[in-house]
Parts: C-alpha cells; sequence; structure tokens
C-alpha cells in the first residue's frame, strides 16, 4: 500500500492485528493534517462448502470522529479492493453512483 496516495493517508499506517489463519487484517490509518485515525478490518470469508474455492474478502473503513470525511475511506476501500482485484480476489469496492453521499 502506497501511504499518500491521491493525499490518502500521509500519516502512515500500522498494523494492529494480523492473523493469517484467521484471514484477518486490523489496520489504523493516521490522516497527515490533523492526525485522525481511521480503522480499517479486511476479512477472508470462507465458503462453507469445502469444494469451493472462494476469494472474497470483505472490507471495512471507517472514521473514528464525525461523521464526514470527505470520501476518505471509500476511496482507501476502492484502492486496496482494485489491488486485490488485480490478483483475481473477488473484492468489491465502494459504487459512488449507488453511495454518492460516501464521496461527498
Amino acid at each position: 500500500y502506497q501511504p499518500g496516495q491521491n493525499d490518502i493517508d500521509g500519516g502512515g499506517f500500522q498494523i494492529v492485528k494480523s492473523d493469517p489463519k484467521a484471514g484477518y487484517l486490523y489496520v489504523q490509518f493516521q490522516a497527515l493534517k490533523n492526525g485522525y485515525i481511521d480503522d480499517f478490518e479486511l476479512a477472508y470469508i470462507k465458503d462453507d462448502d469445502s469444494t469451493s474455492n472462494s476469494n472474497a474478502v470483505q472490507i471495512r473503513s471507517s472514521s473514528r470522529l464525525g461523521y464526514l470525511d470527505y470520501g476518505v475511506n471509500a476511496k482507501r476501500i476502492n484502492y486496496i479492493a482494485a489491488k486485490l482485484r488485480e490478483k483475481k480476489w473477488d473484492a468489491p469496492g465502494v459504487d459512488f453512483s449507488t453511495h454518492q453521499s460516501y464521496a461527498s
């Protein structure tokens, strides 16, 4: 992940919990200008059908304070989801045509 892509996460990030066996990752991202912390989680969703070869992941990114983040969390999700899709993971991002308020 490139900190600061499109002026996002210029303050860097810290991996708080990484559990590859459980398919879970928790990261805290810090804004460069004001130091706000956003929580990011990624979870690999294992299909109950053992014959299935699912590559689905769920991604969550959320601001700790306030309700307006100027689309930072949605941009982060879309950036990381795109990188995962390049590696053949099923990682949908935020569709701004259906979630217009996420980009305001």
